[in-house]
């Protein structure tokens, strides 16, 4: 067959046939044609742009998560105690019951009766703020685990991508399959919604914060509540603001999965 181009010398070709020697007649549709030569080069420009952008988000929550799981883990600590019985409390009482037996003449506090010596179930307000804040944590904790998961995913997507191929139509149909699946899996829409439960985390553990404010100091719990508040509010319009205004650039994952 006579070539595409005859009348030019390779000179005169254009930058894209220089890059992409142009196919004999015939010769388009074959296994190494230059349309899935074409086709490898654009998509592979865009995939990497795509799983480098899902990496640095997965490398983001994993760092974060770390730190944040680190800071919940040191409340929970000092406030997860107030769960457990005050054996010290109880043993003060038990003395003091042991003593008034022994020395008749001693007489025990009106409030120091057997009943007292029983241990008293924690407060509600502290079974709640345990409660978001371990819940916060164990968040924090499966996020980190579904992200590196994830990462894993990806990882196995490009390594499938660059395994040895026949042809080039072969790998153009092999990453057309592995593509797909991406998007008919959802892992994009998982990664949002990685980003979304840590940002849930976070305010759980605000919540539980504040009402562990509540009870040391009004001034404090009242700054922290303001900080709070101005987060939230800023959070809620970044997220329903782009609803009613098309050129709104503000984002979030929530209203990413919304819109997909």
């Amino acid at each position: 067959f006579p070539e595409r181009y005859p009348a030019h010398p390779p000179a005169a070709y254009s930058e894209f046939d220089k890059h992409f020697q142009p196919d004999n007649y015939g010769e388009e549709a074959t296994d190494n044609a230059r349309v899935w030569k074409v086709y490898r080069t654009r998509v592979t420009d865009l995939d990497n742009d795509l799983i480098e952008g899902w990496k640095d988000t997965l490398n983001f929550l994993l760092v974060f998560a770390g730190l944040f799981s680190a800071v919940a883990t040191a409340f929970i600590i000092q406030y997860s105690q107030r769960l457990q019985p005050d054996y010290s409390e109880i043993t003060a009482k038990a003395i003091l019951a042991v003593l008034s037996k022994l020395d008749s003449t001693y007489t025990p506090p009106s409030s120091l009766t057997i009943t007292s010596l029983t241990p008293t179930e924690p407060s509600l307000r502290s079974r709640w703020i345990n409660g978001v804040w371990f819940l916060s944590l164990s968040l924090a904790l499966v996020i980190s685990l579904l992200s590196i998961l994830v990462k894993q995913w990806l990882v196995e997507y490009v390594a499938k991508l660059r395994a040895p191929v026949e042809h080039a139509r072969r790998w153009a149909w092999r990453h057309y399959v592995y593509r797909t699946g991406l998007d008919k899996w959802g892992v994009g829409p998982i990664i949002s919604g990685l980003t979304v439960l840590l940002h849930a985390a976070l305010f759980l553990f605000l919540v539980g914060l504040l009402g562990f404010l509540s009870e040391l100091d009004a001034g404090i719990f009242w700054m922290i509540f303001s900080v709070t508040a101005i987060a939230a509010a800023f959070y809620g319009a970044a997220t329903l603001l782009p609803l009613w205004f098309a050129d709104c650039p503000s984002t979030t994952p929530l209203l990413a999965n919304l819109w997909s």
